[in-house]
């Protein structure tokens, strides 16, 4: 085993002087609540689509590789903001499996974010909603084969580390003294989320427009039967980028303050962007969450269900308990429901025989999230 060098050794001390703000607490808090939120929404979105059959169409098997990638993403910034603490002491070891870990979850969870995109483009724009559906295999392979490739390399190139200049809390990445940092910072993660960025906003500013080209070439009788659902379409279509976007932001600027201006960005003056980062590249998972619950009729609906039945089998242990006759029909409602499927809605069992539509409108909610 080699002795220390000189500058292993002041990179030590350099760690152990290291005393948290009371700014680093309060990012090491939020991280840590974000994180949790993030976790329990990934989580929700994952056992929704494992419990309920009808719910398992490939725009929803989309969103729950997302979600798998959103769920790895918030553990390992949780990790990140644990290895400051005494217990750890800035474990090296811990450092770099944890930013293998953040660097592998985030690149997949760009790659699916475009996945989706490209998806709804596919759908609604060239008419072709079943091509996600045909190659998902090679579609899977590429969106988690990628981060395993990046991941595998900077390990075994031994480029991940902390940058122990910072005055401000942070999680590991590419060490700053590594050979081409600046090329690692790019490949582990800043190219891909740059281009996700772009062409996320160019795919579903397309989409936006092609639905709004149909509604005005639609007759006046099936514009208004259909409008509630291009409604609910425009807000679900621009929710998706502005989750992406608005809470990757943060973690972009900082990264771009850094190499514009690395004395600025490294000092405590730039403590400001440290929570919002820390909230931003956390809390996709619980971001998508919301927007699958409040913006999904279904999820709402089988959630509030199972919510009623655990509290009415509760309420059945109690003594002098009469059954509710609103529960019941609540689950009649809900089984009714199930059976039925609109004319302008398509179910996996229509994907199995290959059935299609001219419709845009139909397309989306094909291979959307509402399907």
């Amino acid at each position: 085993m080699t002795s220390p060098s000189p500058e292993n050794i002041s990179d030590a001390t350099a760690a152990s002087e290291y005393v948290m703000s009371d700014m680093d607490m309060a990012y090491v808090i939020v991280v840590m609540i974000t994180s949790v939120l993030s976790t329990v929404g990934c989580v929700l979105i994952i056992g929704l689509h494992v419990a309920y059959r009808p719910l398992r169409t490939t725009g929803r098997g989309m969103l729950v590789q997302l979600s798998v990638a959103d769920l790895l993403t918030a553990l390992g910034n949780l990790m990140g903001v644990l290895w400051d603490s005494a217990i750890l002491h800035r474990n090296m070891a811990y450092c770099e499996t944890h930013s293998a870990l953040t660097i592998f979850s985030s690149i997949a969870s760009f790659l699916w974010t475009l996945t989706i995109g490209f998806s709804l483009y596919l759908a609604i724009v060239h008419n072709r909603p079943h091509v996600t559906r045909k190659f998902w295999n090679p579609i899977w392979l590429v969106c988690w084969g990628i981060p395993t490739a990046v991941t595998t390399a900077a390990l075994a190139s031994r480029v991940l580390g902390y940058d122990l200049n910072l005055h401000q809390a942070s999680w590991c990445w590419i060490d700053p003294k590594a050979e081409l940092n600046v090329m690692w910072n790019f490949l582990t993660g800043k190219a891909w989320e740059l281009a996700a960025y772009f062409v996320t906003v160019f795919l579903y500013t397309v989409v936006r427009i092609t639905i709004l080209r149909h509604q005005s070439r639609t007759d006046i009788l099936e514009r208004h039967s259909r409008r509630n659902n291009l409604n609910d379409a425009n807000t679900k279509l621009l929710f998706v980028p502005l989750v992406f976007i608005v809470m990757r932001l943060w973690g972009t600027v900082r990264f771009l303050l850094g190499l514009i201006d690395y004395v600025y960005a490294s000092s405590p003056n730039a403590s400001w962007i440290v929570p919002l980062q820390g909230i931003g590249d956390t809390a996709q998972g619980i971001g998508n969450f919301v927007m699958d619950f409040f913006l999904t009729r279904d999820v709402r609906r089988r959630l509030t269900s199972c919510c009623r039945d655990a509290h009415d089998a509760r309420a059945d242990h109690l003594p002098n308990h009469r059954p509710s006759a609103y529960s019941g029909t609540v689950r009649e409602t809900t089984a009714r429901t199930e059976r039925a499927c609109p004319q302008d809605c398509y179910t996996p069992e229509d994907s199995a025989r290959g059935k299609g539509s001219t419709d845009p409108v139909n397309n989306l909610f094909f291979v959307s999230l509402t399907s």
